[in-house]
């Protein structure tokens, strides 16, 4: 049974083969003209199908041979060549010449193949998009496509207004770009690196205006890839230039911090707690914006370079004011010593005053006391 099995399976199998295989073999079709193709342009095309004998025949006689083509007004000519001796067939029209295992299959002795012709015109499209120019195929006696038999060759038939549009498009990205490049740069950041892509997509961008559909849409593609690495170094330039900015009221902070602390020997008055407090405030978002930095997040990395900044401003402008205090009381913290020198010498003058008018007093007294 098993035995039986098998070899109903083997027997299967091999019939399924053969619905498979391909009874031609197509030589590659040569197209004029080349490249890329606009509505209306005449087209050439021709090319040979050698038959594959198999079973005894050239060609299959329950299957059928199907040419096709997009073209518009196509007019077919075929030659069947058979042991070298040339037979034309009659000329065809229509999008699908059909070839009849009646008309192709011969022993498989003779040495057969089709050379065939085709003319035609550009359809018209509303956007660029491939279409076929010619597809060969094999049908079987159920007109089921054989799928090893298809040979097919497209071409990309380009609408020109759709290159127009892509090109203004990318040109008007351009322009975008130009004006944050410069707007940026009269802020101080450093803008070389996006002047480089800036000049290599508006190079690409012309290429693209000279160039045919394919290598247009390439150098377009290019061009949006330079525009958007542009904008991201920028970005990158941008969130760099605010951590600088940061970094430096973060350094003057702690100059004057160092001067409070060593020079003045002063710890324990409350305006320099708020000043140290603040900036360590500016330290945690300046770090943070180191952090997403290195990660790539420009956007956010700014957000907190520009918090970092602002937190160390307020606690550099309270230093600062701080210092002109210290100075305007002689150096002392949290005491007037002009008020305290003032009420000194007040002090001493009083008590000069009273001696002297003691002494007046006294000496007066003594007068009396003689006379």
């Amino acid at each position: 049974m098993k035995l039986k099995s098998l070899g109903f399976g083997f027997l299967v199998f091999l019939i399924v083969g053969i619905q498979l295989v391909s009874a031609v073999t197509v030589s590659d079709p040569v197209i004029n003209p080349t490249g890329d193709l606009t509505a209306g342009t005449n087209v050439s095309v021709s090319f040979k199908i050698d038959m594959t004998p198999s079973g005894g025949l050239t060609f299959p006689q329950d299957n059928t041979l199907q040419i096709f083509t997009d073209l518009n007004n196509p007019q077919w000519t075929s030659t069947l060549i058979r042991d070298g001796v040339e037979h034309p067939q009659a000329a065809s029209s229509g999008r699908s010449m059909y070839l009849s295992g009646w008309i192709l299959s011969y022993p498989s002795s003779v040495q057969e193949s089709l050379r065939v012709t085709l003319q035609g015109t550009v359809p018209a499209v509303t956007k660029s998009m491939t279409k076929t120019v010619v597809l060969v195929q094999e049908l079987d006696g159920k007109n089921t496509v054989i799928p090893a038999s298809i040979t097919t060759r497209e071409r990309m038939i380009v609408n020109p207004t759709d290159i127009a549009q892509s090109i203004s498009l990318r040109e008007s990205d351009l322009r975008t770009f130009r004006t944050q490049i410069d707007n940026l740069t009269q802020m101080g950041v450093n803008t070389t690196a996006a002047e480089q892509k800036f000049a290599s997509a508006q190079a690409s961008i012309l290429t693209a205006k000279t160039a045919n559909f394919a290598a247009a849409q390439v150098a377009l593609s290019s061009a949006t890839g330079l525009i958007d690495d542009g904008k991201k170094l920028l970005d990158r330039a941008s969130a760099e230039r605010d951590i600088n900015n940061a970094q430096v009221s973060i350094s003057q902070i702690s100059d004057l911090i160092t001067y409070f602390t060593v020079n003045r020997s002063i710890t324990n008055d409350p305006r320099l707690a708020v000043v140290i407090a603040k900036k360590e405030s500016a330290d945690q978002y300046l770090s943070s914006a180191r952090d997403l930095f290195a990660l790539g997040n420009y956007e956010l990395s700014r957000v907190k370079a520009k918090a970092a900044f602002d937190k160390g401003n307020e606690s550099l402008n309270d230093a600062i004011n701080f210092k002109l205090a210290l100075t305007k009381t002689g150096g002392t913290p949290g005491v007037n010593w002009m008020t305290t020198n003032n009420m000194i010498i007040i002090g001493v003058i009083v008590v000069i005053i009273v001696g002297i008018v003691g002494y007046l007093l006294t000496r007066k007294k003594n007068r009396w006391e003689d006379q």
